[in-house]
């Protein structure tokens, strides 16, 4: 038997070998393709679980997210509290041991305070401090006593502030530091908020709402038809709405200057403030201040 090979065995075998080449071409891009559709699949996971993190991040906010970063630098510690001028144009958080406040094009102050309870800015951009056992008054260089006593709740107004200590003492306080006004709530638990143009407050508790005055805390009589749950300022300065309790009851728009109200599709947002200088409402976030959703 010599060495070579037929002519049809030479044929057949290199016709399995043309099968099995073409075999092995097309199962190549196999791998590749897999390898594609993972980091594919990677992308997207990345993609949607990190994305709606990003457009709700706090520094990311479309309205506070400048401030909320140099807020962020300035106390990176745990943040008790915050607060937005009424035309957003500072804001201010709170920690256990310090007050940052941030303003335009990234002005900072850091102030080492322990103990602070409240912040708020007046309708003249002050901001205001309850700490120590004192309502203080941020001046810039200096931060100066405006009471001996300290306010659990604080809401800037067109004249001020207005200071709810933990017996149920409202105060309203001009931004001179002379005393407005006074009166007693029945209870010191509650949400105290400001309207539209800083004249109307309404306090929130155990489902019992009071609106009043912010200069002389005259009382205005509303009749709420149920349990108040929350309630948002409107942009019409004497308007707000209301959501009742139980979940699913109706809500109703009160008008604080006339008295009326009116039914609407029942509403249970989260809550959130409306600045009294612009049209703009504001939640927490993280411990920062982000733009709300309007009721």
């Amino acid at each position: 038997m010599s060495g070579r090979e037929s002519a049809v065995t030479t044929g057949r075998r290199g016709a399995r070998a043309s099968a099995r080449n073409t075999r092995a071409r097309s199962l190549r891009p196999w791998p590749l393709t897999l390898a594609i559709a993972v980091s594919l699949g990677l992308l997207v996971y990345i993609a949607t679980t990190s994305l709606p993190y990003l457009v709700s991040s706090p520094t990311t906010d479309p309205n506070f997210g400048a401030l909320n970063h140099c807020l962020a630098r300035a106390l990176p510690e745990a943040r008790l509290g915050w607060a937005v001028a009424p035309d957003a144009s500072r804001a201010a958080v709170f920690g256990p041991h310090a007050v940052a406040v941030c303003g335009p094009a990234d002005r900072t102050s850091l102030r080492k305070l322990a103990g602070t309870l409240a912040i708020a800015f007046d309708g003249d951009n002050h901001l205001w401090l309850s700490s120590g056992g004192r309502l203080l008054r941020d001046d810039g260089a200096s931060l100066t006593t405006m009471g001996d006593f300290a306010p659990v709740a604080l809401a800037g107004t067109a004249h001020g502030m207005l200071a709810l200590d933990d017996s149920g003492h409202l105060v309203s306080v001009a931004s001179s530091g002379a005393v407005l006004a006074q009166t007693q709530l029945p209870s010191s638990s509650g949400r105290l908020s400001v309207g539209a143009n800083g004249l109307l407050a309404a306090v929130l508790s155990e489902g019992h709402l009071r609106v009043y005055d912010t200069q002389t805390l005259a009382p205005r009589e509303l009749a709420p038809p149920c349990p108040v749950e929350s309630l948002w300022w409107l942009d019409a300065p004497e308007q707000m709405l209301i959501a009742c309790s139980p979940p699913g009851a109706p809500s109703y728009v009160l008008d604080a200057r006339t008295g009326t109200r009116q039914e609407v599709p029942a509403r249970h947002l989260a809550p959130a403030r409306r600045l009294s200088g612009r049209p703009l409402y504001v939640q927490g976030c993280d411990g920062f201040p982000c733009t709300a959703p309007p009721p």
